[in-house]
């Protein structure tokens, strides 16, 4: 069915890299490798040791990213040395892996009440996170590419910090995270983890966590200042102020007001489909459309169906409007056939020419 053929195109970054001899040749992904490797020597993330008997080294890779903003502008130049964890074996290389982050639900349920109450809500970013988590376990690594030492190429990196890549990693982070904010004065959410709260009335303070982002909101910029003093002088902080981007959300403060929207995210699914010039409709979905699960018609691709089904399920986060058709479309991902695309398509279709809509509290 030519109309489903979708380009995968847009999910490969070519302003990235795939090996460390190409990203020595541009100076800002060669920065971008010296600023990971000083950070990582600053915190003692590992020392070198000669391997014992009972254990085995991890590979190491160097990984590129490019971090781009709403408009898809790139920002930062990433490089981030990623420990190869499908290595490792669970009871043996490590244990317990959980670690909590605010649902996607609690943020928006907090910006809501942050319109509501007339509060600002600002966004920090820690930098380097999981390499300020204490390992429990004993971890050796191979010394990384293109940056051994020399003088003792035998030897292995014994793991004081997690690096990201590992199993364990985001446990220990997390534990660490926690242990600080608690020594803060923060309570943590006894059903919400990864929320915490200090104070109360005027000195309100709420924190949710997402991996290495924090969201603060406040009645008080003063209180939101000193907390934002408080962290940087524990951690390595990025503040990024008011927040106004966030896994693929666009926040707009204004007033009294929030606004959420996905504009460039729903572009993008607009634009894998090959739809940016389809004709557009008013609704999402005709009246009275029955569907059944029979295969009815040319059967489609799966997978492809349940990615696109599968994004705009995310779109919904800020896009209700669209939840209900979201809903059928979903019911048919075990063998979608011609009909169930045809939906598919006509939610394409409408938000193809809603790109702007979004929620506002």
């Amino acid at each position: 069915m030519e109309d489903f053929e979708c380009s995968g195109l847009y999910l490969l970054a070519v302003d990235e890299p795939v090996s460390v001899e190409d990203a020595l040749k541009q100076s800002c992904w060669k920065e971008a490798m010296d600023a990971e490797l000083k950070s990582i020597r600053e915190n003692s993330t590992w020392s070198l040791s000669d391997l014992p008997k009972e254990h085995r080294a991890i590979g190491l890779k160097l990984v590129f990213k490019v971090k781009r903003d709403a408009a898809g502008k790139i920002v930062k130049h990433k490089a981030r040395l990623v420990a190869k964890g499908y290595a490792q074996k669970q009871g043996v290389d490590y244990d317990e892996v959980f670690a909590p982050v605010a649902r996607l639900e609690t943020v928006i349920i907090f910006l809501a009440l942050a319109a509501y109450g007339d509060w600002q809500v600002h966004h920090m970013d820690v930098k380097s996170a999981f390499q300020n988590g204490d390992l429990q376990e004993q971890v050796y690594v191979h010394q990384p590419p293109s940056f051994a030492d020399v003088t003792q190429p035998g030897k292995v990196l014994k793991l004081n910090k997690a690096l990201y890549g590992l199993k364990q990693t985001p446990r220990p982070w997390n534990a660490r995270l926690d242990l600080e904010l608690r020594n803060m004065g923060f309570q943590r959410s006894i059903v919400e983890h990864a929320v915490y709260k200090r104070g109360t009335c005027d000195s309100l303070l709420l924190v949710g966590v997402y991996v290495d982002d924090l969201i603060i909101y406040g009645p008080n910029s003063k209180m939101i200042a000193i907390f934002k003093d408080q962290m940087q002088k524990v951690f390595s902080m990025s503040d990024l102020g008011l927040f106004n981007y966030y896994l693929g959300m666009e926040v707009n403060q204004v007033g009294d007001q929030i606004t959420l929207c996905q504009k460039a995210y729903a572009a993008k699914i607009v634009e894998m489909c090959n739809m940016t010039k389809c004709n557009l409709v008013d609704t999402p979905m005709e009246e009275r459309l029955k569907l059944t699960t029979a295969k009815v018609g040319t059967e489609l691709d799966v997978t492809r169906y349940r990615s696109i089904v599968g994004s705009l399920r995310y779109l919904v986060n800020t896009r209700p409007d669209i939840a209900y058709d979201v809903g059928i479309a979903s019911r048919f991902l075990q063998a979608p056939a011609k009909e169930h695309w045809s939906v598919v398509k006509r939610i394409l279709r409408y938000l193809a020419g809603t790109l702007d809509y979004g929620c506002k509290f």
